[in-house]
């Protein structure tokens, strides 16, 4: 009997508090922000990137190269400090070497003198305090090179996992 009571009232309880624990798991994102960089005659070893500081979440990225003559370019990816992708423009010229399935797709497209590579995450990944987007180019001809990312701002009411100290001290990136 006082076992049938306390799974009874264990049960209440659970239903009572699965509202408020979906609402907790949710994957809620803020509004939608595009980043732009545009780098006319970078010469070798010049680096043209972007970096937004703050939390959010990783969509995509795109690089568009105008020119160049060994395609030694190079897209680094990296979220709070850790590398997620390194990918050269005469990697991928190789189509073995580019990535399409569900969970991440990275691929180069030519035309003439301009390769796009794009490095695409379905899932979106997120960030607490730094996106860094680093193009390094190390060679010679390249005429321009544009470089953008789309990314979401946490949510107003979202909790940024980490100290509370240190997320309240984070600007809100733009």
């Amino acid at each position: 009997m006082i076992r049938a009571t306390l799974r009874a009232l264990l049960g209440a309880c659970l239903a009572a508090a699965a509202p408020a624990t979906m609402a907790c798991a949710e994957v809620l994102r803020g509004e939608a922000v595009s980043v732009e960089r545009n780098r006319e005659a970078p010469g070798a070893g010049d680096n043209a990137g972007v970096q937004v500081l703050g939390a959010g979440w990783f969509r995509a990225a795109t690089v568009t190269k105008v020119g160049g003559t060994t395609h030694d370019t190079t897209l680094t990816v990296e979220l709070d400090g850790e590398p997620l992708v390194r990918a050269t423009f005469a990697e991928l010229r190789d189509g073995w070497r580019q990535v399409q399935s569900g969970a991440l797709s990275i691929t180069l497209r030519t035309e003439g003198n301009v390769s796009t590579l794009t490095v695409w995450y379905p899932d979106e990944l997120k960030f607490r305090a730094l996106a860094n987007l680093r193009v390094d180019v190390a060679e010679a001809g390249v005429e321009s090179v544009r470089v953008s990312a789309v990314l979401n701002k946490p949510a107003p009411h979202e909790h940024v996992p980490g100290s509370p100290a240190a997320v309240a001290g984070l600007p809100a990136f733009k």
